[in-house]
């Protein structure tokens, strides 16, 4: 009788250790850590992303800390965990100076345990070093002036630790690329500065290295505000019936809402996919060498950055106004469209609003658009040279009159075409201080 007793405490205990190791409160297996990319060096701006994973029965504590001649620094200390939670995300930023660490070696410790009556627990360690000197940066030619809606151009040298670099202008960032001559160390880019800004903006040139050390420079500009047309479009029930309704992918009855969806929904669909295009820098080197060519024999009739309110039956429509974000210009009747400059075609299709449209990259960021094309004549991935005909105007998606709508974009924002049109802009802003940067720099 008592061996059977026994028997049956040893099974309950065994099914209880089963349901609890199934459970996770017994676990013999300690958290993991992942890294988006282990850690090498340490400095004074250094971001560390790793993930702490317990599948079960989840995450207890997780402690990090540098060690460096035998001092322990604590760095994190979270314990605040929710029950079961099995993952965790961090995005670790470290300043070293901060935490008196000095130029070296430093070995960074990660401690971590699960919530299992075992109280599993790892550490990784890792070897880092440690770095406290910032990148060179040193300015060569930046913009004397620039308008809200115009392009700037920058061209600076760094040292080889670079690991990012670009241009902050007021919030927005855009990046700088080397490979536009043959040193490394020299970068450059174009860069736009909003025409929806009415307002002098800080434009600063940064460079960050390995170990995370960063250097700025602030540049010194003249800001000139451009205060652009605003109009008023009356819209007919033919144009809404011919032309906004066949673009609606929405069954929508009433004309002043379709034309509201359309307008703003739609439009915004289209340019993000021309933002996005036109984000994706491929071309390092600029291949403008001159003022990008009009329209043959055209005249301009829609202004750049042209604020647009639209009426119906003498009541402006609310929430439909738009933003004009090229130049309109009209020749003749399907009057053939040449390539602006040399480039390389990126996009060719219908979009949208837009109709048929080409784009076409031109290097350090620069994009020409060319819409409301009755054919297109080039096929995405050529290369083209200036001149090139690409297609043939119309009045393809939301235009009336045949017309080309040209657009230059600077990684993914709209600037003012006019400064791109003029050789002597072109010439100053661009050519003459690449040319001497060229010469003085093009070796190794």
């Amino acid at each position: 009788m008592k061996g059977k007793l026994i028997l049956l405490l040893i099974l309950i205990a065994a099914a209880a250790g089963g349901f609890f190791y199934y459970k996770g409160v017994i676990d013999f297996d300690p958290p993991q850590i992942k890294f988006e990319k282990k850690p090498k060096y340490l400095g004074s701006g250094t971001e560390i992303n790793f993930a702490v994973i317990d599948k079960k029965p989840g995450i207890s504590s997780v402690k990090v800390y540098l060690v460096q001649n035998n001092k322990n620094i604590e760095i994190l200390e979270d314990t605040d965990f929710p029950e079961g939670l099995i993952d965790k995300s961090y995005d670790l930023k470290i300043d070293a100076r901060k935490y008196g660490i000095s130029q070296g070696k430093v070995k960074l410790v990660f401690v971590v345990e699960d919530s299992s009556i075992l109280k599993n627990k790892k550490t990784y360690s890792y070897d880092l070093e440690v770095d406290l000197t910032p990148p060179s940066l040193s300015i060569l030619s930046s913009p004397a002036g620039i308008m809200n809606g115009g392009t700037g151009f920058v061209f600076y040298r760094t040292s080889s630790d670079v690991v990012k670099t670009g241009v902050k202008v007021g919030n927005l960032e855009f990046k700088c690329f080397n490979n536009i001559i043959d040193n490394p160390n020299i970068y450059g880019c174009a860069f736009p500065y909003p025409y929806y800004w009415n307002r002098k903006k800080s434009i600063v040139v940064f460079a960050i290295d390995k170990a995370g050390n960063k250097t700025s420079h602030a540049l010194m500009y003249y800001f000139k505000r451009v205060k652009y047309k605003r109009s008023v479009i009356n819209i007919t029930d033919e144009f809404i019936e011919t032309k906004v309704r066949p673009l609606s992918d929405k069954d929508i009855a009433d004309p002043v809402e379709l034309f509201r969806y359309v307008n703003v929904q739609v439009r915004k669909r289209n340019e993000d996919i021309i933002h996005k295009i036109t984000s994706t820098v491929t071309i390092n080197e600029p291949l403008f060498r001159t003022n990008f060519l009009q329209l043959r024999n055209s005249k301009v009739l829609g202004g750049f950055a042209d604020y647009r309110k639209y009426r119906y039956k003498g009541k402006i429509i609310k929430g439909a106004d738009a933003y004009h974000k090229g130049l309109d210009m009209a020749s003749i009747k399907n009057a053939p469209v040449q390539a602006a400059e040399d480039g390389k075609v990126v996009f060719t299709g219908f979009l949208g609003i837009y109709g048929n449209s080409v784009i076409i990259e031109h290097g350090m960021g620069v994009f020409t658009l060319y819409s409301h094309l009755a054919e297109i004549h080039v096929n995405k991935g050529d290369e083209v040279s200036r001149g090139t005909e690409i297609g043939l105007t119309d009045t393809t998606g939301l235009a009336v009159g045949d017309h080309l709508h040209f657009g230059v974009l600077v990684q993914g924002l709209e600037v003012h075409p006019i400064e791109w049109l003029d050789k002597n802009w072109i010439k100053t802003r661009f050519l003459e201080p690449y040319k001497k940067i060229k010469s003085l720099y093009g070796g190794q």
